[in-house]
């Protein structure tokens, strides 16, 4: 990692790598507010749009989750397809608010070590 670079750029970097290998299509940092953070992407799979309505709707599902049933600070919703490609959303802290990290994982492919390292990432560049 370059400690030289911007966090957008180190985080895109990272990214970038992901997607190469394979084991994410489309990758996504959101603000709470669903603001663009950082992206990489193979091909548009989903429109950016509707991740992001997504994300704010699953954001607003992670407060009345905790409200009706004190389930706090839901980490990851994950929805999968027949065909097994999967759209993650991870919602942690960085950049002192709620940030969503939305992912379309390709089919038969492994995210979560590699997700893990990039949640750290955001953290420590947002520090």
């Amino acid at each position: 990692m370059n400690n030289d670079l911007a966090p957008q750029e180190q985080i895109e970097n990272f990214m970038k790598e992901v997607v190469a290998l394979g084991n994410y299509e489309m990758a996504y940092l959101l603000s709470q507010e669903g603001l663009l953070l950082a992206q990489n992407k193979a091909a548009e799979v989903i429109p950016e749009d509707r991740l992001v309505e997504m994300a704010i709707l699953f954001q607003e599902i992670q407060q009345m989750a905790d409200v009706m049933a004190g389930i706090d600070e839901i980490k990851e919703l994950t929805i999968e397809g027949a065909n097994k490609r999967k759209i993650i959303f991870r919602i942690f802290h960085a950049f002192g608010q709620t940030v969503t990290l939305v992912l379309i994982v390709s089919p038969g492919k492994s995210y979560r070590g590699l997700t893990n390292r990039l949640v750290k990432l955001i953290q420590k560049v947002s520090d």
